[in-house]
């Protein structure tokens, strides 16, 4: 039986479909449609059947999938055995929720660099719905992020604690009452894509009371957020810790409402069934350790990482 078939078998589960799977493969769909085949063949059961555009696994699909990912994790398990006598290599990927990224994570991504410098690292901000699915799919390695009802049939999910999210202002700010139900008013949400779990939280919020906002800015970067913000363009929702420096010296106060300090756990996922490689086990215990000091993770005020959507790799 052919690895790569196994291979092949797994992407088109992830991926939902023979053209994904080629494309995250780097084959042809022909190719992907002659690897099923020959798999099927060998095991004398069909694995797939169509259902619209998608590819869904027959009954004996399902029943063989745990089975392929697992003589996966070990052949990969196999393939890096040396590792542990000749230093940690390959590559790590690591899909990290923006405000995690830039405000808590540093100390953590110097400690691994330090330990693991023959491993090429790559960390990409993505939001906190783009993170589950990239982690199932095999996009990235690691996902770090707040939940979103990550599912946890797929999903090997490791909390890492909560953070309090608050509403943010400039103390000029004009229209403290996020309270009353049943107002208009002539305030600006600064706030980033739709898809972002604290946008998400304070809008049904905000439909909940009733309360209705002249004017919604849409911004991609927590930073240009907090500038907009203290410059009295309109309010925001982020987590407390992104904005610890400009509450301490007052270019920012805190609004008083129910939703404001409502804690967001935050999680460490893998996929089900996979093989934690010496790489990924290092990152994770690094985050182990962080939590162990008594603080959710090491806040880091040094430089943001890059903006939402690119790349960062390090080497």
């Amino acid at each position: 039986m052919e690895l790569k078939n196994l291979r092949t078998f797994q992407a088109v589960v992830d991926q939902g479909s023979y053209q994904r799977a080629a494309e995250r493969l780097g084959y042809t769909q022909s190719t992907i449609t002659v690897q099923i085949q020959q798999l099927e063949e060998e095991l004398g059961v069909p694995l797939f059947q169509r259902a619209g555009r998608r590819m869904v696994l027959t009954e004996l699909g399902a029943a063989a999938l745990p089975q392929a990912r697992a003589l996966l994790a070990a052949a990969d398990r196999l393939s890096s055995i040396g590792q542990e006598v000749q230093g940690l290599s390959g590559t790590l990927r690591v899909d990290m929720a923006e405000s995690l990224l830039c405000y808590q994570m540093q100390p953590i991504i110097q400690k691994f660099r330090s330990r693991a410098p023959q491993v090429r690292l790559i960390v990409r901000s993505c939001n906190c719905m783009q993170i589950p699915q990239g982690v199932r799919t095999g996009a990235c390695d690691l996902g770090v992020g707040y939940d979103m009802d990550w599912n946890r049939e797929a999903l090997e999910v490791e909390s890492m604690g909560s953070y309090d999210i608050v509403l943010l202002a400039s103390p000029d700010f004009a229209e403290p009452d996020f309270t009353t139900p049943g107002q208009r008013k002539a305030v600006s949400l600064v706030t980033d894509e739709p898809d972002s779990i604290f946008r998400r939280r304070l809008e049904d919020y905000l439909r909940h009371r009733e309360i209705e906002l002249d004017v919604t800015l849409e911004l991609w970067s927590i930073e240009t957020i907090k500038r907009c913000v203290m410059s009295n363009l309109g309010f925001t929702y982020l987590p407390r810790f992104v904005a610890e420096e400009e509450l301490a010296d007052g270019r920012l106060v805190e609004l008083e409402a129910p939703i404001s300090g409502v804690p967001a756990p935050a999680l460490c996922a893998w996929r089900k069934g996979r093989w934690v490689t010496p790489a990924m086990e290092l990152f994770l215990g690094l985050l182990r350790e962080a939590l162990a000091e008594g603080e959710p993770l090491s806040a880091a005020a040094s430089a943001p990482a890059p903006s939402s959507g690119r790349a960062c790799r390090l080497r």
